[in-house]
């Protein structure tokens, strides 16, 4: 028997020996600087949750950073990034919706989609979308697609893998604490392993929604990773205008909070939309597109009115399947351009009882 009473036979483990360090090891040494794969926002080598509702445009956002980060573009929505390879796991937007964001952000910044190599994509079956799940004790085990995407990220080292989202990766109870941890804990050891930034997509909860914390279930989605990101709603008196806010920075300061406007192809900084170098040729590019469905309207017999309403030429031109996405604000915005630069007219036609105005191509 033991001092304690217990029987021998249930006597612990010999644990190995404390391992420890002292200030003095670091002497004569220089002290690692934090790397940030989005300056102040993103760090390399670590977790950032990103959060927003869905529809708020978390995931274009994120397409975003991906073609910034793999096309060398070097700057986010008003920060400057790294270049290098990256992974998108896509879990809930199929292969067609992703492909036309990464197509139409690239119309936007002029550059050529198909030459980008570093961008890799993985569309799992919706049914096979989980990357860690939980046994019937609550433990925490990883699947086959998440060894199958360490094993990748050991081979290829990208510098930034956007997760999309925890909804469809995390198979647990999202309030259990600790399997919440253990699940954070097995994606920053990968992060850090491997030198790479790892975001992972998130849509907040009721509360999170009313107390714009943005966060999710328990609080330790928000206190297990060393950043966080939140995408606002469209604000309610402009459905382009978003605002994206550094929730949490360990490494950094938070609060930094960026308005982003919509331009008809994608987000830009809402401050720097009117010095931004890409405004102007994103603009022609509208404008040309207007143009050419406006051509092919009238070649259909099937004029449209220069209107601003239900009907009208923005409205018509939005909800045309070659529209790539452009939204009938930006055709608004487009025709007031080409009206004012004489590209276009306004046409009366009609018996004299009943005149009706349509557009056309000003006369050369």
């Amino acid at each position: 028997m033991r001092p304690d009473g217990r029987s021998s036979s249930h006597a612990l483990p010999t644990a190995p020996s404390l391992e420890t360090k002292t200030p003095a090891a670091w002497r004569g040494t220089e002290p690692l600087k934090q790397r940030w794969l989005a300056a102040a926002r993103i760090p390399s080598g670590d977790l950032t949750l990103y959060s927003g509702n869905g529809g708020a445009g978390k995931t274009e956002t994120a397409v975003q950073l991906l073609v910034s980060v793999t096309a060398g573009l070097g700057d986010w929505l008003g920060c400057v990034v790294e270049t290098g390879p990256a992974l998108f796991l896509s879990c809930e937007e199929p292969e067609a919706n992703v492909r036309d964001r990464i197509e139409r952000i690239c119309r936007h910044r002029h550059i050529d989609p198909h030459a980008i190599d570093g961008l890799h994509l993985h569309f799992p079956d919706l049914e096979a979308t989980w990357l860690a799940t939980a046994n019937r004790l609550g433990k925490i085990t990883k699947t086959v697609l998440l060894l199958q995407i360490e094993t990748w990220i050991s081979a290829h080292r990208p510098i930034l893998v956007v997760i999309d989202s925890i909804a469809a990766v995390f198979d647990g109870e999202a309030i259990a604490r600790r399997q919440v941890r253990s699940f954070l804990a097995m994606l920053r050891k990968l992060a850090r392993e491997n030198e790479t930034a790892i975001v992972l997509l998130d849509h907040p909860s009721v509360r999170g929604m009313a107390d714009g914390s943005g966060t999710a279930n328990s609080v330790d989605w928000r206190n297990s990773v060393r950043a966080m990101l939140h995408l606002s709603d469209a604000d309610k008196n402009d459905p382009d205008i978003r605002e994206l806010e550094v929730k949490k920075s360990n490494y950094g300061r938070a609060g930094e909070k960026i308005k982003l406007r919509w331009n008809g192809w994608t987000f830009v900084t809402a401050t720097s939309a009117e010095s931004s170098p890409y405004r102007a040729a994103a603009e022609r590019d509208v404008d040309e597109l207007f143009l050419k469905l406006l051509d092919k309207r009238i070649a259909q017999g099937r004029p449209i009115r220069p209107s601003t309403g239900r009907g009208s030429a923005p409205f018509e031109l939005a909800g045309d399947p070659e529209a790539n996405g452009v939204s009938a604000d930006a055709f608004r915005a487009s025709m007031e351009r080409l009206f004012t630069a004489g590209r276009i007219v306004s046409v009366e036609t009609g018996p004299a009882s009943k005149r009706r105005k349509h557009i056309e191509r000003a006369p050369r």
